[in-house]
């Protein structure tokens, strides 16, 4: 979701909280109790989508996160191989053909990965022979041939998961502009109601309704994980999220993770990793636009 609509789910969740904490009051009123009970299970519309849109989003992108560090890394082992095997033999132009570093590679824009990967397969089927004794033998060019395949037949999915995303992005702009009209147009005329019978519950809600100037920073959460022991990362750690929404990701090899986006509120957060104790971090407060920080130490051991 964009700031702005964020910054409106936080404002209807207060309104949801507040009418929840004051329920006799506010059940005094029938009409008012109507459009409220219409008002909630819009918001429940929301949350679903926005459930859905995280929940494929962060599956496919952590899948193409793996595929692509698996494919920069064959390709950066390949292209040092060659690039050595060039220089003895001073073959220059195929030197600046397979002139990347790991980093190089994973930073290409996505659109150049696929014709440079192929261009150093090329380099290597080419110089098959001579490269064997460098160390590149057959089964490494095909198993190189493999992962660019597997790569390839991932942008497919990623493609069509920003159609998916757009397409639950526009029914939840929809809803929005449906839930605006009811708070507008019933709500808060009803709420007038309790102006002078209970004057703390209307002035309550009227600040609730207005809306927080949006932060530029989309909400999400950043984290590390690491040892106790020596303080080394962790890798292939997973990270599920339970709370309003259900979503789960994987530390890199740093031992880096994020989560974006994602609904503000309350989470329990369950780290797990092969050959370390289970964590769970109870009552994590994600906060609307910001960048909240997790840091997770592990013990070794299993439980």
């Amino acid at each position: 979701m964009k700031a702005r609509q964020e910054s409106k789910l936080s404002m209807y969740q207060g309104v949801q909280l507040l009418c929840k904490s004051n329920l006799t009051i506010v059940s005094s009123n029938l009409a008012f109790m109507e459009s409220l009970a219409l008002f909630n299970s819009k918001i429940e519309e929301i949350q679903f989508y926005l459930g859905q849109q995280i929940k494929e989003t962060t599956g496919i992108t952590n899948d193409k996160q793996l595929v692509k560090e698996n494919l920069c890394r064959m390709a950066s082992d390949i292209a040092g191989i060659i690039y050595a095997f060039a220089s003895t033999q001073k073959k220059i132009v195929l030197m600046e053909e397979v002139n990347y570093s790991y980093t190089k590679l994973f930073r290409l824009r996505e659109d150049l990965i696929l014709p440079t990967m192929q261009n150093i397969y090329v380099a290597a089927e080419a110089n098959r022979e001579a490269i064997v004794d460098y160390g590149i033998d057959a089964e490494k060019i095909e198993a190189f041939e493999q992962a660019i395949l597997h790569f390839k037949a991932v942008l497919p999915k990623i493609r069509i998961i920003r159609s998916e995303k757009s397409i639950y992005l526009d029914k939840i702009s929809a809803i929005m502009v449906e839930v605006d009209a009811l708070l507008s147009n019933r709500l808060d005329k009803l709420a007038v109601l309790f102006q002078k019978s209970n004057p703390d519950f209307y002035n309550a809600y009227k600040h609730i309704r207005k809306i927080d100037a949006p932060n530029s920073t989309s909400t999400q959460v950043k984290g590390n994980i690491s040892t106790v022991l020596d303080g080394n990362v962790i890798v292939g750690a997973t990270i599920t999220f339970n709370g309003k929404t259900k979503t789960n990701t994987q530390s890199d090899k740093e031992g880096n993770f994020i989560i974006k986006p994602i609904a503000l509120g309350m989470y329990r957060v369950n780290i797990e990793a092969k050959g370390f104790k289970p964590q769970t971090i109870e009552n994590f407060r994600v906060k609307l636009g910001k960048v909240n920080r997790l840091n997770v130490v592990m013990k070794e051991g299993e439980e």
